[in-house]
Parts: structure tokens; sequence; C-alpha cells
């Protein structure tokens, strides 16, 4: 995957899609993010790009955010997700243990919320890479 990390945001309210996209640029330069209206177009654009995260929103009028994730699950797994919902995370707390969901948070968000729940998911990856890689640290100057 190229040096930046890629960050896809999947809503089908266009003003959720302009916040979260202008909150998490501003969050980082090594970060890349890309916008997606529907869980369609994001399989579309999941198909072409590396991911790092995704952030879908759970309820979608083409596609809901479950079954965005169990496909996106099958095409590039070690892709962290987070869902995004205002009905409640109670009511998928299985789901999210089944599908090995990051997170799961509750809308509305605020901007400091956002970044840091971000912010989260991407220090798991990094973890991940460098467990995978064999560059395990525990906290001590090499």
């Amino acid at each position: 995957m190229d040096v930046r990390k890629r960050i896809l945001i999947v809503d089908d309210d266009e003003q959720v899609l302009f916040v979260m996209r202008n909150t998490l640029r501003k969050l980082a330069d090594a970060c890349e993010v890309m916008t997606a209206s529907s869980g369609r177009e994001a399989l579309e654009i999941v198909k072409e790009n590396d991911f790092a995260l995704i952030l879908t929103d759970l309820r979608m009028a083409d596609m809901d955010g479950i079954e965005l994730t169990e496909r996106i699950a099958k095409l590039c797994p070690e892709t962290v997700v987070l869902w995004m919902t205002a009905y409640g995370c109670h009511n998928v707390r299985d789901d999210v243990d089944r599908l090995e969901v990051h997170r799961c948070v509750d809308k509305p968000m605020e901007i400091g919320e956002i970044r840091q729940v971000v912010r989260d998911a991407l220090a798991s990856t990094e973890r991940t890479e460098n467990v995978e890689m064999g560059r395990i640290s525990y906290g001590y100057a090499d």
C-alpha cells in the first residue's frame, strides 16, 4: 500500500460526507480521504484502491453497512471498518463481533470524537502491520 493511508467514508447523506471528509483531512497529512455516497459505489472504489480504514453508515438505501462490511471482508479482510449509526449501536452488537468491526459509534459525533476514533483505528492498523513484519515495540528505545 501507498505510504499515505487511505480512508474511505461511506454515507448517503452528502452533508455527513462533507463534514467527515473535511474533519479527517485536517487529521493528518499522512491520510488520503475518499468518499462514496452508496454501498455499491464504495465497493467499486474498494476494488481499485487499498484502504487502511473504512467508515460506513449502517442505514443506506442501496446496501446497508452490514452487507457492505461482509463484502469488504471478502475483498480485503485486513481493512479496518468502523460503523456509524443514528439508530444506536446496541442493536448491532452481535454483528460487530461477527464481522470484527473495530467499533460502532453513534451519530451525531463531535469533531474531536471523530478524530480520536479514527486515530485509534489507524493505530490498530499500525500495530497489526508491525506484528506482521516482526517489528513489535515494547516501549524501549532502539
